[in-house]
């Protein structure tokens, strides 16, 4: 059996057992070798570090997508310099600075057929044949030991126009298949030299990955171009994607290439034809949200968005700077729960990407929180870009197989950025009290005040001193005094702004007579307003805008970054300096140009001041204002909160809104709902008190949970232990329910029986 009739036969078989007969048949008539990958023995935990068979292919399309950028970096002679893949597809491909967004469906299409992946049949959903087939480069025989055979080699790490640096990546699709078919033909060779790569099993402890060799060397076949055109093919047999099976969606290969390739360099063309009858252009979410459709897309006009942010970025000083942009889809409706849910993890909204690839997702806790934008959370999507971080950062940040961030001080500053900046959006905020109102029902006065009561005199029985009904404080000198508690007041609507050529004014929206205060070391967003077009400022080049920002002579005080200009507003980020000390004071000016008229202007005064010590703890629990609101999954409110449609996963839920406790429960948790309906049947005096008793037990818990976050417990807004904490929470949320049901039974069961009935 010749080398070309063992590749023409593996090219036209896609299951397991042909593959296997196939080598079995030309090892019988031929000396091969097996030799271990990556020349090393022990390789299998380096194959193996990856730890979800999509995001492996992902790594193999990465790959491709570099091949193909080395093929035109050699057709251009390395002309211009690009520092990295995203100015390499600007500058060889025609790629506009917005993306792939730029470009119309039909250039997509034609680019996507430089790098494909096809989904075969294969032995089934559990073992199917994946074929990833780039038109790049191309790889020499005697050099895939080295490339694409390799194990952690740097043959990338001098070309930052690359995506890849180790040589790792890919490599762990191998543990995925049963066979890995490795195909290449450079340009200019008439020659494809091509491997099959398995996993060996030595002994009931040691096993490891190998490759087949004959005479030392890779397999070759003498073939027309035709049949097989200069580039890569890679095609694994026997590939699990069971969790992927099925055709679009978060659990479909479609779904999974969209959001990990979340603003790819290039497209992707999705051969699923075989499977699931289909082919489509995979662009990414980020092209998506911002309006590019191809064909098989639901929308004809993309999604609809309540509001976005473009693109901007952010200076982290000696940590390079990131770009961060964000959306707010429509808000939920009976068929569509979850917006986000379309396109990212919505646990997960918020997607940390390098050259375009998702590295990391921060959990929506971080915007439902810290950010306090709770009804905003199952709508909101935000993507931080950090290809211009510096290489310490990236390095702090990012682990080497993609899956994941390290926590640390480079995860800590981002999302503390990211809070203040969506803190200082008044429109996030508009819409997150939009979306509160909507459907809000106002309590009876006298019912609300009785139940106040009655949680003081619990919260009292268990130890805790409490203020009945309004809160209580202390002053300096110790002496309580009963407070009302005052919800945070919220900044007006934001009105809209006409614009205006010539522009005629700018506004730092600050009070004029009040200095703008900094800690040492501390950041703020300042808004302003004018009735200039987005034409007049560049986030992304300050060279290019019409606005400059001006800190004074001081250097205690610098501006690292701003929001584009859209609807007469934007956003500028100033910080006092590490170093600055308390006193140092400078003036902050901003000025607008326009063309043969006087500079507009505005400014204030810039000071540093000491932090304020931190408040002794009281001894003393206060006792919020709160409300209880009920809820059935036809209140729009169900949607808005993001709650599952399986009814006994969700009893209550405790947030805090300006202010104020906010007791959400559902009038369908079964236990509930259940004694509810057999007190009515009975009596309807007797299912009211039941409901208000319950209400009660509810607040109580939900002023404990308070209390204990308060306290520093359970306070975690990211890292690997989010989702388990979230489970958690819940479970202990369902667990307090249904012991306030029994409360609230047994007292109800008490009240009837003083009066005499039997209930």
């Amino acid at each position: 059996m010749k080398e070309i009739d063992v590749f023409n036969a593996l090219l036209s078989s896609d299951s397991t057992k042909e593959y296997s007969e196939i080598i079995d048949a030309y090892l019988t008539e031929n000396a091969g070798e097996w030799v271990p990958l990556g020349g090393r023995e022990n390789n299998k935990a380096t194959v193996e570090a990856g730890g979800d068979p999509g995001r492996s292919l992902v790594e193999r399309l990465t790959n491709g997508i570099d091949t193909i950028i080395e093929l035109e970096h050699s057709k251009h002679s390395g002309i211009p310099e690009c520092r990295n893949p995203k100015e390499a597809g600007i500058a060889w491909f025609g790629i506009p600075q917005e993306g792939l967004s730029g470009l119309s469906p039909t250039q997509r299409r034609i680019l996507a057929q430089k790098v494909q992946i096809k989904i075969l049949a294969g032995d089934g959903k559990d073992a199917r044949t994946i074929e990833i087939r780039d038109f790049g480069l191309g790889i020499p025989a005697e050099k895939m030991p080295t490339t694409i055979l390799s194990l952690n080699e740097s043959n990338k790490v001098s070309k930052f126009y690359l995506a890849g640096a180790y040589g790792q990546g890919g490599s762990s699709t191998f543990a995925s298949c049963k066979y890995s078919l490795i195909a290449s033909r450079p340009a200019g060779s008439s020659l494809v030299g091509f491997t099959i790569v398995k996993m060996q099993i030595v002994n009931w402890k040691f096993a490891n990955y190998i490759y087949l060799t004959t005479s030392s060397r890779i397999l070759l076949a003498e073939i027309d171009e035709r049949l097989f055109p200069i580039g890569t093919l890679v095609r694994h047999i026997g590939y699990d994607l069971s969790n992927y099976s099925l055709p679009i969606g978060p659990n479909s290969l479609y779904g999974l290439l969209n959001q990990t390739l979340f603003d790819p360099v290039l497209p992707i063309w999705l051969d699923d034809h075989e499977v699931h009858k289909y082919r489509r252009v995979i662009k990414g979410v980020r092209n998506a949200l911002n309006g590019s459709v191809d064909e098989g897309d639901e929308s004809a006009r993309g999604p609809s968005l309540s509001h976005s942010v473009k693109m901007f970025y952010l200076n982290l000083r000696d940590f390079g700077r990131v770009g961060i942009e964000y959306w707010v889809l429509a808000p939920p409706t009976k068929e569509n729960k979850q917006p986000n849910k379309s396109f990212v993890n919505p646990h997960k909204p918020i997607i940390l990407t390098l050259n375009g690839q998702n590295h990391h997702e921060i959990s929506q806790l971080l915007i439902k929180r810290r950010a306090e934008l709770q009804y905003l959370a199952s709508r909101m999507i935000c993507h931080v870009e950090c290809n211009n971080l510096t290489l310490e950062a990236k390095s702090l940040l990012f682990v080497s197989n993609r899956e994941g961030a390290r926590s640390g001080m480079i995860l800590d500053l981002l999302e503390n950025e990211l809070v203040q900046i969506f803190q200082s959006d008044d429109e996030l905020a508009r819409l997150n009290k939009e979306a509160q109102q909507e459907g809000f029902k106002e309590r009876d006065q006298k019912t609300e005040k009785e139940i106040k009561l009655e949680v003081s005199k619990i919260l009292k029985m268990q130890g805790l001193d409490v203020g009945e009904g309004v809160g209580a404080v202390a002053d300096v000198t110790g002496v309580y005094e009963e407070k009302p508690v005052r919800p945070r007041p919220l900044r007006p609507i934001p009105r809209t702004i006409d614009i205006k050529e010539p522009p005629t004014y700018v506004n730092i929206l600050w009070p004029e007579d009040k200095e703008i205060t900094f800690y040492p070391d501390q950041r703020r967003w300042l808004r302003i307003e004018t009735d200039a077009g987005s034409q007049y400022h560049d986030a992304t080049n300050i060279n290019l805008s019409k606005i400059n920002f001006i800190c004074g002579e001081s250097r205690s005080f610098s501006v690292l970054g701003s929001t584009n200009l859209e609807g007469g507003r934007l956003r500028v980020n100033l910080a006092s300096e590490i170093g600055s000390t308390v006193g140092d004071s400078s003036v902050f000016r901003i000025e607008l140009s326009r063309i043969g008229l006087p500079v507009l202007s505005d400014q204030r005064k810039l000071k540093i001041i000491p932090k304020p010590a931190s408040k002794p703890n009281s001894q003393r629990t206060a006792l919020p204002p709160f409300n209880i609101i009920p809820i059935s999954q036809e209140d729009e409110k169900w949607n808005i909160l993001g709650w599952p449609d399986d009814v006994n996963r969700t009893a209550y839920e405790g947030r805090q809104e300006e202010g104020k406790l906010v007791i959400y429960y559902s009038t369908e948790f079964p236990k509930f709902s259940d004694r509810q309906n057999a007190l009515e049947r009975k009596n309807e005096d007797l299912a009211k008190s039941f409901i208000k008793r319950y209400e009660i037990w509810l607040v109580v818990h939900g002023l404990l949970v308070i209390q204990s976050k308060e306290q520093g417990q359970s306070n975690l807004s990211e890292g690997p232990e989010v989702d388990l904490l979230e489970d958690q929470e819940n479970q202990e949320r369902l667990r307090a329910a249904t012991l306030s049901i029994i409360f609230a039974d047994r007292e109800t069961r008490s009240i009837r029986t003083d009066s005499g009935d039997d209930v």
